[in-house]
């Protein structure tokens, strides 16, 4: 698989040009179709509506809102005429349903990391069926994907995380696939070694570490460390989670690392 298609979500926050800047980079690596979709963040419960009762406060929040949107959309195709790439650009009310809707034509989906909670994480990352790059919500990021850390726990979802990565790892400069210590039972194996030669027989050189986390501290803990020690510019992972009625939930480490403000690194996920 290669990324020829990337879907990336902007909206009216400070952070949107450092993931459109991150989309058109991965886009002229891969000789990709940039489609983006600007949504605002909206309340997530009609109760927040009634704070606000004013209707002029509503007017002076649309024309707001219709404001960063011509200014975004004139950046994104002056962008696409300087890089010579093509791109198409539409506008929805509802981020939720049309990032969904639209991941289906996607090869990778390209979304900043907003908060915790925040409902559009989870159901974009456990309901698109199509990887997702978080971009962090602060900090810069002048290369992706050149040093790549893959967390490996020979579960189904770090399984398509890692397949979903491998337009990224066949260019990446140095790979490191890192594997939680294994239980007493599995000491016989080296753990990742069957990844390792997996990648290997794609032609694909890759590290492959023992994540050893300290007895105070915690895998994510142990993981971010890695990412800064290694000087990783791409993390890979499977994303966890569960559902419940009328929403979708991460879990476990997934939530740990998506509620850590600011990630050190953009991360793909793959559920």
């Amino acid at each position: 698989m290669e990324y020829r298609s990337i879907l990336v979500h902007l909206d009216e926050s400070e952070h949107a040009q450092s993931r459109l800047d991150i989309a058109l980079r991965i886009a002229k690596r891969h000789g990709a179709h940039v489609s983006v979709l600007f949504a605002p963040v909206q309340p997530e419960h009609r109760a927040d509506y009634a704070r606000f009762p004013e209707e002029g406060y509503w007017a002076a929040r649309r024309r707001e809102l219709a404001e960063r949107c011509r200014e975004h959309e004139h950046a994104f195709h002056a962008r696409l005429a300087e890089q010579d790439l093509k791109g198409t650009w539409r506008t929805t009310e509802d981020a939720q349903h049309d990032l969904l809707r639209r991941a289906r034509f996607a090869d990778l989906i390209v979304v900043g990391q907003t908060g915790p909670g925040d409902p559009l994480q989870a159901r974009v990352t456990l309901a698109a069926g199509r990887p997702v790059l978080w971009v962090p919500s602060a900090g810069a990021f002048p290369t992706i994907g050149e040093r790549v850390l893959v967390a490996w726990d020979d579960g189904q979802s770090a399984t398509r995380a890692l397949y979903d990565a491998l337009p990224f790892v066949r260019l990446a400069s140095h790979t490191t696939l890192v594997t939680v210590t294994p239980s007493r039972n599995q000491r016989d194996r080296i753990p990742g070694a069957d990844a390792g030669l997996v990648l290997a027989r794609h032609g694909l050189d890759v590290e492959v570490v023992g994540l050893h986390p300290a007895p105070t501290g915690t895998i994510c803990e142990a993981l971010l460390a890695r990412v800064e020690q290694s000087r990783s510019d791409l993390l890979v992972m499977g994303a966890y989670g569960h559902a419940r009625w009328k929403e979708l939930i991460l879990g476990g480490v997934t939530k740990t690392l998506m509620d850590s403000m600011p990630l050190p690194v953009p991360v793909l996920m793959s559920h």
